[in-house]
């Protein structure tokens, strides 16, 4: 079974390939040039929230339970 991570970045990974390709077909048209804007900020935004949760993830991984933190290799 995927992780919750393996999943977020399968689906990210499928948007990613959906706007570049509605990037490169969009013949000039100023709504879909707009959506696609708008398409990938959001898309850039979830990627950072991605990454936000990994490192808040690996932060509470290297706190022990007593809240002191354990030494890193």
């Amino acid at each position: 079974m995927a992780t919750k991570a393996e999943t977020s970045s399968r689906h990210l990974g499928a948007a990613r390939e959906l706007l570049d390709e509605l990037e490169q077909n969009q013949n000039g048209d100023p709504q879909t040039k707009a959506t696609a804007a708008i398409a990938h900020s959001i898309l850039v935004l979830a990627e950072q929230v991605a990454v936000a949760r990994v490192l808040m993830v690996s932060d509470a991984v290297s706190t022990g339970t007593n809240g002191e933190t354990t030494p890193q290799a």
